[in-house]
C-alpha cells in the first residue's frame, strides 16, 4: 500500500533514542568542560597558617563517665563513689561546659533511677552540658 514515496518507507522507523543522542554528548561535554575548569583554577592568595608551639590538641580531652549495671562508676576509667563524685569532677574544671560535654555512658542493665540519681548530682556538682551515649537498636 505504498502511501509515503519510496525514499521514506525505510527511514520511518528511525529510534527515537538516535534523536537525544547528540544532546546527551554536548551534556557530558559540558560537564566535563566545567569539571576541568573548576580545577584549573588557582586560589588568588596564599596563605600560610602559623605553627603551633604546643602539642596538644586545640580540642580538650573528653571526660567519660561510666556506670555499670550495679549502678558502680568510673571516671576516665578509675572507679569513683558516688560520694565523691564531685571532688573528683574538680580535677577537670573545664568539663561540662558548652565546648566539653561531659560523656555519661551508662549500661541499658542499669536501674533507670540510679542513672537519674547520678545525672542530678552531676548538675548539682555544675555540670551543664551532658552527652549520654546511647546505642541504636537495629532490629
Amino acid at each position: 500500500m505504498g502511501l509515503l514515496p519510496m525514499g521514506l518507507q525505510g527511514r520511518s522507523g528511525k529510534n527515537d533514542d538516535e534523536r537525544v543522542l547528540p544532546l546527551i554528548n554536548m551534556v557530558f561535554l559540558l560537564l566535563i568542560f566545567f569539571m576541568l575548569a573548576g580545577k584549573l583554577t588557582a586560589e588568588q592568595v596564599k596563605i600560610e597558617p602559623p605553627l603551633s608551639a604546643s602539642r596538644d590538641p586545640s580540642s580538650p580531652q573528653a571526660v567519660t563517665l561510666s556506670m555499670d549495671a550495679q549502678g558502680r562508676l568510673l571516671l576516665n576509667a578509675e572507679m569513683v563513689p558516688q560520694d565523691n563524685l564531685q571532688l573528683a569532677l574538680a580535677q577537670y574544671p573545664d568539663v561540662g561546659t558548652m565546648d566539653s560535654p561531659l560523656i555519661l555512658r551508662a549500661s541499658a542493665a542499669a536501674d533507670a533511677t540510679k542513672v537519674v540519681t547520678v545525672m542530678s548530682r552531676l548538675r548539682d556538682a555544675g555540670i551543664d552540658q551532658l552527652q549520654l551515649l546511647t546505642i541504636t537498636d537495629h532490629r
